[in-house]
């Protein structure tokens, strides 16, 4: 069953869940910490690595990996998209069939959880692994209206569950907020407070394809998956903040007929990511902890998530394990 609020109304509802179900997992100096990592070299994800590779600092204390992993855990898709009255017709189906092949490359053991947006939030499914439910409730999307993504990717951030799984949320839109309730600064920082990678996902256009070609040494000619070209629009400034603090990655499609590409990519690029696991040691417990991960005698570039809250133990609200 759909269910249909104003963006106010979810919002608030995702608050709460944020702070209840995300922040009762993780006490610094007493259970590990997981910090998601993507490797890259000219583009392209590198595979093979082991925890002697990584060189961690935690508030610029040196930290031992204990443990690298990758595709052991089960991954939660939070798929958040912008229905507003710019996807109609053809590019409403290009998404639909995009979604469709999204969700035919989840593992068994992975869930997906369905929120679309325009003025309005419509949530039409928490995480579950029901492959048919989810077919069926892609099918009956429907666009129109204006954009509130801001209030739509805090909500998917409320989705986000109490277990071991990894979360990835894929953000569709142009980035373009008209009538969101809260503001940009505000859900930013309830994304550092979770471990949800967000991998926002936009439609090339003419002026960026126009800067791409100016900048032929940029990153952005290897592959469609870029960081903030200056000069973009405030959209896309947006979009590439929710990807840099929580070590996530902005997508081009070059167009609505590469949707189903540019997500299956998205979601192959996430399954190459590492996961790497440290107990901090030297470092305080309370408030706000940099982390810095960098190769050690690879060539590469590293990608993770700027840090993570903590608290001493027994005290209030915790971080997750991020």
């Amino acid at each position: 069953m759909i269910r249909t609020w104003c963006g106010l109304s979810l919002v608030a509802c995702a608050a709460g869940a944020t702070l209840v179900a995300q922040t009762a997992r993780f006490t610094t100096g007493v259970a590990a910490v997981r910090v998601d990592v993507l490797v890259t070299d000219r583009g392209r994800p590198v595979t093979g690595l082991a925890r002697t590779d990584f060189e961690l600092r935690d508030n610029g204390v040196a930290q031992a990996v204990t443990d690298v992993s990758s595709e052991t855990l089960p991954l939660n898709l939070l798929c958040v998209l912008d229905l507003s009255g710019s996807v109609t017709g053809v590019p409403l189906a290009n998404l639909k069939d995009g979604l469709r092949a999204l969700i035919d490359a989840l593992a068994p053991a992975d869930r997906a959880a369905l929120v679309t947006f325009s003025q309005r939030l419509q949530l039409h499914t928490r995480l579950t692994g029901d492959k048919a439910l989810l077919r069926t409730l892609v099918q009956g999307v429907t666009s129109g209206g204006s954009t509130s993504v801001i209030d739509a990717a805090f909500a998917g951030l409320a989705l986000r569950e109490a277990d071991e799984g990894r979360t990835l949320m894929l953000l569709f839109s142009d980035g373009r907020d008209t009538t969101s309730w809260l503001t940009a600064r505000t859900v930013l920082e309830a994304a550092r407070r979770t471990d949800v990678i967000v991998y926002p996902v936009t439609v090339l256009v003419t002026n960026v394809m126009n800067m791409i070609v100016s900048r032929p040494n940029d990153p952005v000619s290897v592959m469609p998956s870029v960081r903030f070209l200056p000069g973009s629009d405030e959209g896309l400034r947006l979009l590439d903040a929710f990807a840099d603090d929580t070590g996530g990655r902005l997508f081009y499609a070059e167009g609505q007929g590469t949707l189903r590409k540019t997500f299956l990519d998205v979601l192959a690029e996430f399954r190459q990511r590492y996961v790497l696991s440290y107990t901090p040691r030297g470092v305080t417990s309370d408030g706000w902890h940099t982390i810095e991960v960098k190769l050690r005698g690879r060539r590469g570039q590293v990608k993770a998530r700027r840090g993570y809250f903590g608290v001493t133990p027994g005290g209030g609200a915790r971080t997750p394990q991020k």
